[in-house]
């Protein structure tokens, strides 16, 4: 069969192309709630050429798909054609780094949870969260991203109003375009970029985003009080900054090179960061000034063509799983272990007591037939000693007092180790992963109680609780 040729021919060819999903557009957009304002990156992929259709400042008021739409040549309906990526401005997330024991879905995400209300300053319900946990020793690492509901949604409903989409943060567009425009490095490293407004430090590795800080600018403030507000935020980072290597990202400031030698002055590794040439050819009609000026948009359009999942996407859903029937305060098995914890807090200090009395007669009846006064000397010296040391042992009842006004509902504590001179260990089951920490927090909010480490949090497969040990230092009697 002859080949059809011409207008017609070709049409169908790219109908078809378009059918079997060879032809892929994407469009990266950077939300700004503060500016009511975004910019807006439109990208087409048919087999391994990829093309920029257009870069747009969209105004909060318009639909950027609508803009996305016409550009690309499609009918309103197939706007769905369109992979969609929001990303949000640097100022309105915030990133957090802690670690995290090893455990699997869905009790990790209810952990990860957990920990950040204590790093958040809003509280976690008013809040929209994305993370990622890397494996490291000794334990896992995880990097929290953070924005506030209203923003979140501020930014999807002008950006993806039907389902589908993805909503991050701008830094994950930047490092995709830094590594896909730019000359960079895949081992650890810092991309900085500064604005007019704002400077932003991304620390990564291998494409990913391992924390991020960023200050505010003042365009007419000098390049050294910029310098000494970067100083202290790069500290935040780690104490090894100095030896990890800067690539100052081209914005086509004139400021940028001044930047550059002051950071050097400082004894960091600096790079002034340009376009690659050789990378550059392989995106169609890119303009080189729109890249620079707006990296962002550009990689979240990248991201979108790549179809894979992106990091820190706060449009995923990640529930914390549903919380077991807590015990009640009163059922058998709580009364059954604060009765044996009673009797054997009783059953020592009674203990001692007796202890102390009996040796006391003995003192009494070896004095009264001594007659010896070095031997009754010595007799009493020793006593003396005695009642010191009985003094300064921990009043066991005090602390358990406190282990009971911190306890979680349900949980149980069922061994209690103490030794002068060493941390005190209990053992316990809770009832969910989340409870365990809670006991910790708890704990580590005690003035009489500190370096507080919960050790191997561990889920029964038969009886579905958690076994637990924790470990802290009392007072000073742990030395």
């Amino acid at each position: 069969m002859k080949k059809k040729t011409g207008i017609q021919g070709d049409l169908r060819l790219a109908a078809e192309s378009k059918k079997s999903g060879q032809i892929k557009l994407s469009a990266g957009l950077l939300w700004s709630s503060t500016q009511n304002l975004g910019q807006a990156v439109l990208l087409r992929q048919e087999a391994q050429t990829i093309e920029c259709l257009g870069c747009e400042t969209v105004a909060g008021d318009r639909r950027p798909v609508d803009w996305a739409v016409r550009l690309a040549g499609l009918n309103p309906q197939e706007q769905t054609k369109i992979s969609v990526q929001t990303g949000l401005n640097s100022s309105q997330v915030g990133f957090y780094v802690f670690d995290v024991p090893s455990m699997p879905e869905p009790q990790l995400s209810s952990i990860v949870r957990t920990q950040a209300e204590g790093v958040l300053p809003l509280p976690i319900s008013s809040m929209r969260l994305a993370w990622r946990v890397d494996l490291a020793q000794p334990a896992n690492r995880c990097i929290l991203a953070a924005v506030r509901s209203e923003v979140y949604q501020q930014a999807r409903d002008w950006g993806i109003p039907q389902e589908g989409g993805a909503v991050i943060p701008d830094a994950v567009g930047l490092i995709a375009c830094w590594h896909a425009c730019f000359e960079s490095a895949r081992h650890q490293a810092l991309a900085l970029t500064v604005g007019t407004d704002q400077a932003v430090a991304v620390l990564t590795e291998e494409g990913r985003i391992l924390n991020l800080v960023r200050i505010d600018v003042d365009p007419d403030a000098s390049a050294r009080l910029l310098i000494g507000d970067l100083l202290q935020s790069l500290a935040t980072l780690g104490s090894d900054m100095q030896s990890t290597e800067i690539f100052l990202l081209s914005g086509g400031s004139d400021r940028h090179p001044q930047l550059a030698e002051e950071l050097k002055k400082e004894g960091f590794h600096v790079h002034l960061s340009g376009l690659d040439r050789d990378k550059m050819r392989r995106i169609k009609n890119a303009d080189p000034d729109a890249i620079q000026r707006c990296p962002e948009a550009f990689g979240l359009a990248l991201l979108g063509l790549d179809g894979r999942a992106m990091d820190f996407d706060f449009s995923v859903e990640r529930a914390s799983p549903s919380l077991t029937m807590r015990q009640q305060m009163l059922s058998a098995p709580v009364l059954r272990a604060a009765v044996g914890i009673l009797l054997a807090a009783a059953v020592c200090v009674l203990g001692l007591y007796w202890k102390e009395k009996t040796e006391l007669r003995t003192l009494q009846r070896r004095l009264s037939v001594s007659d010896e006064g070095q031997t009754a000397q010595q007799l009493l010296a020793m006593m003396d000693y005695r009642q010191h040391v009985a003094k300064a042992r921990p009043d066991l009842l005090e602390l358990l007092d406190l282990l009971r006004q911190v306890q979680p509902e349900g949980l149980l504590l069922d061994q209690f180790t103490f030794e002068r001179g060493k941390p005190v260990e209990l053992r316990g089951i809770a009832d969910s992963y989340e409870q365990a920490y809670e006991f910790q927090k708890k704990l580590q909010q005690r003035s009489e109680i500190r370096q507080v480490q919960l050790l191997e949090p561990t889920l029964d497969e038969k009886t579905k609780k958690i076994n637990f040990r924790i470990r802290f230092l009392y007072r000073s009697f742990s030395g």
